[in-house]
């Protein structure tokens, strides 16, 4: 008698965790907030923005920005970011003209934006002062999203139905680290030619006013040169005239 051997069954603690995998990648991919913003702030100025992050699980907080204003000094500038303790967590360097963060946390968030409040008294404790060139307005590009975090849901979830198995759960755990990660840097490089679109439209409209004032100019001046010729042929026709009256 002939016995066919039969494979054996797959490990259901793999299937789980490529299960868990595939459902946290779709639950990250589509739930999630955000927006890609630009603000002008006045010089000696700082203005923060409300985020208000669920309490019920870690939720990750990420955003980058970028200074639109290309020939302008960015050393006043500085953008931080609190937790619901009001609690700095991060924040960029004076002088930062692009920057990006990735936070996780709960409950309420603060994300400011700075254009030389706290600089110009660090300046002057330093003895030094801020030159005028510096203290002008200043428009800066933000982008802020806000997603669950997946790593956190695939502990939870591998605690209640793997019975313990460390292996997978540290795997797994890694692999959805790597993925967020991975994530992340593809979101701060959509953002980053966002804000290159925001800076050419900048350009463009700059340049379309300086187009139309050379345009404007370029027709007072031809305007000018007309009535200029017409007064010289004037003149010349009004002094033929009178030579050619006083002959009689």
């Amino acid at each position: 008698m002939i016995r066919r051997r039969t494979p054996p069954p797959p490990a259901p603690m793999t299937a789980l965790a490529l299960s868990l995998v595939l459902c946290l990648l779709q639950l990250a991919a589509h739930v999630h907030a955000g927006g890609t913003y630009s603000h002008t702030i006045p010089y000696g100025k700082e203005e923060c923005m409300l985020i208000r992050v669920p309490k019920d699980q870690v939720h990750i907080v990420s955003a980058s920005f970028d200074c639109l204003d290309t020939k302008i000094a960015t050393d006043p500038i500085r953008v931080a970011l609190y937790n619901a303790s009001e609690k700095k967590i991060w924040s960029s360097d004076y002088g930062d003209a692009e920057g990006s963060f990735h936070e996780r946390g709960t409950g309420k968030h603060w994300l400011c934006l700075e254009n030389g409040l706290t600089y110009e008294q660090k300046k002057k404790e330093a003895g030094e002062t801020v030159p005028p060139r510096n203290k002008v307005t200043r428009t800066i590009g933000f982008s802020l999203r806000v997603k669950k975090s997946a790593t956190g849901a695939v502990a939870e979830a591998l605690k209640a139905g793997a019975g313990g198995v460390e292996n997978v759960e540290d795997t797994t755990q890694r692999l959805m680290e790597l993925v967020e990660d991975l994530n992340d840097n593809f979101e701060d490089l959509e953002d980053h030619m966002t804000y290159m679109k925001m800076r050419e439209g900048v350009h463009r409209t700059l340049h379309e006013e300086t187009f139309s004032k050379v345009v404007l100019w370029n027709i007072l001046e031809i305007i000018a040169v007309v009535v200029v010729t017409f007064g010289q042929v004037l003149n010349v026709w009004w002094i033929l005239s009178k030579r050619r009256n006083s002959y009689y």
